[in-house]
This record gives structure tokens, sequence and C-alpha cells, in this order.
């Protein structure tokens, strides 16, 4: 059985993450009490882990692809200075969660 498309997770992801600002902004939604607000915090802080991770998989893979690109710095780089941003914003987001309590 071939892999799946790891663009279609993402896409769901980022959907679902983009329904959740569109639902906060409009009054839809909302982190109406101390702890829900402490359990938000909690869950941005694992997906901003789990989209570092995806990040560096993305870097991974790119550098596996043979692709006819011309000289000057991997396009990779990026990529890796995003999933440090993203490991550096879950941190923050602990931080943030230690100091709820």
């Amino acid at each position: 059985m071939p892999p799946q498309n790891a663009g279609q997770h993402a896409r769901v992801a980022a959907d679902a993450v983009e329904r959740l600002v569109r639902d906060v902004r409009t009054g839809r939604a909302a982190w109406a009490h101390p702890h829900t607000v402490g359990q938000g915090v909690d869950d941005l802080a694992r997906m901003c882990d789990a989209l570092a991770t995806a990040v560096q998989q993305l870097a991974a893979a790119l550098g596996q692809t043979d692709l006819r690109r011309p000289p000057g710095p991997p396009p990779a780089g990026p990529l890796l200075l995003s999933g440090q941003a993203l490991t550096t914003a879950a941190g923050q987001l602990r931080q943030a969660r230690r100091t709820l309590h």
C-alpha cells in the first residue's frame, strides 16, 4: 500500500486552525474560562511541536528529492529556520502556561 499524501493532512489541519481563528474572531467560539485558556495554550504548544516536526520532515523530503535547481542557498534552509521558530514558540507557550497557574 503506497503512503498517503501528507499534504492532505496538512491541508485539513490548516483548515481547522483557520476555522478556529475565524470562529473566535466572530464570537462563535471563545476561551471564556481560565481553564479553557490554559487548555488552549497547552493545545497550541502541542500544535507548534507537531508543526516543527512536520517542517523538519518537509526539509528532509526536499533534501531527498532530485530537483534540478540553480546554484544558490539550499531551499531547505528557510524550512529549518521555520522549524526552529516553531520549537521556540512551543517553549514560549509552555512558559506562558506555567505563569497561568
